[in-house]
C-alpha cells in the first residue's frame, strides 16, 4: 500500500522503525529536527500506540447505576392510607396465597396486645378491597380422540373483566378521607365463629354456651377476646365487604345484554371481590408450619393429611366477628325529611349505561382479559374513523359480529362424525 505524497520523505539517520515498517519520522505530519531526534521518539511512539487514556476527575465521570437506583423515588401505593399508622405499627404479612387471594398473618404481638390488634384492624380497614364484573361464556364440544373414543370439552369463548375499585371513592384523591368505609363488629343474630370452631349466634340469641350476652360487643371488645383465649391454636378473619349496589339488577342487564348477541352457550356473570380477606394466627410452630407451602405439599404427596387435616380443624378456635365495609351508595336525607340514595361515584344503572356497548363488542370479538377506559371511548368510535387497516379489521369484526347476530353462535356441539379409517383388508 502506497504512501501518502505529503508525508516528507525518510531522514537516513532515523533510527529503528515503527510497528508498521515506517521510520520515526513519518509519526509527525510537520516534522522537524527535533522531531527525528532519539530523544523525542519514545515521545511519538507513546502518541502512537493506542494507549490508556489519562485518568479523568471524579468529576468528570458519568454517574454509577446504583447512585441512580439509591437516589430514585420509591414506589407509593395511590390507595394506600395516608399516616404514619403503617410505619409506627411495623406489620407485615407472613404469607400471600394467590389461590384464595387471602393475606396471612403470623405475630405475637396480634395474639397478645389488644391495643395493637385494634390498631392493625383499623389499618387494614383503610386498604380498599378490588371489586370486578367479569363476563364469562363457555360451551362444550364432543370432540374424539386418537383412539376412536369421544371425550367433553369446555371452550370458553369470552372472558372479560372490569375493575370497580374506582367506584369506591368520591375523591379519590383523598385515599384516607375520600371512600365510605368503616369497621364493624359482627351482630349478636349473626351466625359466624365466636372462638369456636362451627359458626353460631350469640348466647342468649339461639347460641348455646358462655355467657349471655348484654348487648353487642365492640371490635375492641372482640379484639380483647381474641388475645385473652387460652386457645394453642387461634385464628381471626377480616374480611373487606362492598355493599350499596343492586347486583342481581346488574347481573340481569348484563345477562340480557349478552343475550341480544344470539348467544347460545351458557353465560356466567359474576361480581368477584380480590383483596378482601385477612387471616391472623397466633404465633406458634404449628400455625407457622401450616403456612409454610413445602410442607403442606409434603402432607398432601405423603397423605398425612388425613390425620393433620382433623387435628387442626378441631383445635382451632377460630373468630370471625369484625369486619370492614366499603359502600358504594349510601342514604342520606335530602332536607325535607325524606332520605335519599346517594352514590360515591356513579349508580349500577350509569354504569351500565357507560359500558354496555364496550362489554358487547367485546363479546362478539370473543375477548378474554381487561377492559379498560380505552375499550369504552373504541366502542364509541366508528370503523370509518379508524382508518388504514385497522379500520379494515373493525369493520371486518363487526361484519362478524352481524352474522353471529343473525344465525346465533356458541352453542353446544353435538356428537362428534364418525372418522372412517383406510386401510388393507
Amino acid at each position: 500500500m502506497g504512501k501518502p505524497d505529503f508525508l516528507p520523505p525518510p531522514s537516513p539517520a532515523a533510527g529503528p522503525t515503527t510497528p508498521l515498517a515506517e521510520s520515526a519520522g513519518s509519526i509527525s505530519l510537520n516534522p522537524t529536527a527535533s522531531t527525528f531526534s532519539a530523544a523525542n521518539l519514545g515521545n511519538h511512539r507513546q502518541t502512537y500506540f493506542d494507549d490508556d487514556p489519562t485518568e479523568l476527575a471524579t468529576d468528570d465521570l458519568p454517574p454509577l447505576y446504583d447512585e441512580h437506583e439509591n437516589d430514585a423515588v420509591p414506589f407509593i401505593d395511590p390507595l394506600a392510607p395516608a399516616g404514619p399508622a403503617a410505619s409506627i405499627l411495623n406489620l407485615e404479612p407472613f404469607k400471600r396465597d394467590p389461590r384464595s387471594d387471602t393475606v396471612y398473618y403470623l405475630d405475637s404481638r396480634l395474639d397478645s396486645d389488644p391495643k395493637y390488634l385494634n390498631d392493625a384492624l383499623v389499618h387494614l380497614s383503610q386498604l380498599p378491597p378490588r371489586p370486578f364484573a367479569q363476563i364469562r361464556g363457555t360451551h362444550t364440544e364432543t370432540r374424539r380422540k386418537s383412539d376412536d373414543k369421544t371425550e367433553q370439552v369446555t371452550v370458553v369463548d369470552f372472558d372479560i373483566e372490569i375493575e370497580l375499585t374506582h367506584l369506591l371513592y368520591h375523591n379519590i384523591q383523598d385515599p384516607t378521607n375520600g371512600a365510605w368505609r368503616k369497621l364493624h363488629a359482627v351482630g349478636n343474630l349473626e351466625k359466624v365463629r365466636r372462638g369456636t370452631v362451627f359458626p353460631t349466634r350469640a348466647a342468649g340469641f339461639g347460641g348455646s354456651g358462655g355467657i349471655i350476652e348484654s348487648g353487642e360487643p365492640t371490635v375492641e371488645e372482640w379484639c380483647h377476646r381474641f388475645c385473652a383465649s387460652r386457645a394453642g391454636l387461634k385464628n381471626m378473619a377480616f374480611e373487606r365487604r362492598v355493599t350499596g349496589w343492586d347486583w342481581d339488577y346488574l347481573k340481569k342487564q348484563l345477562e340480557r345484554l349478552v343475550h341480544d348477541t344470539n348467544y347460545r352457550g351458557h353465560t356466567s356473570i359474576t361480581f368477584p371481590v380480590r383483596n378482601s380477606r385477612v387471616e391472623i394466627y397466633n404465633a406458634c410452630r404449628v400455625n407457622q408450619m401450616r403456612l409454610t407451602k413445602w410442607i403442606e405439599v409434603m402432607f398432601m404427596l405423603t397423605l398425612m393429611f388425613l390425620f393433620a387435616w382433623p387435628y387442626l380443624f378441631f383445635r382451632t378456635k377460630r373468630w370471625e366477628t369484625v369486619y370492614a365495609e366499603w359502600s358504594l351508595s349510601r342514604d342520606e336525607p335530602d332536607g325535607t325529611g325524606c332520605v335519599e340514595r346517594r352514590f360515591a361515584s356513579m349508580s349500577e344503572a350509569q354504569w351500565y349505561q357507560m359500558w354496555a356497548r364496550a362489554i358487547q363488542k367485546a363479546v362478539l370479538e370473543r375477548r378474554q382479559g381487561h377492559l379498560d377506559q380505552g375499550d369504552v371511548e373504541r366502542a364509541d368510535q366508528p370503523a370509518d374513523q379508524a382508518g388504514g387497516f385497522a379500520g379494515m379489521v373493525q369493520a371486518g369484526v363487526e361484519a362478524m359480529g352481524v352474522v353471529n347476530r343473525s344465525f346465533g353462535w356458541g352453542g353446544d356441539s353435538g356428537s362428534a362424525p364418525r372418522r372412517f379409517k383406510f386401510g388393507r383388508r
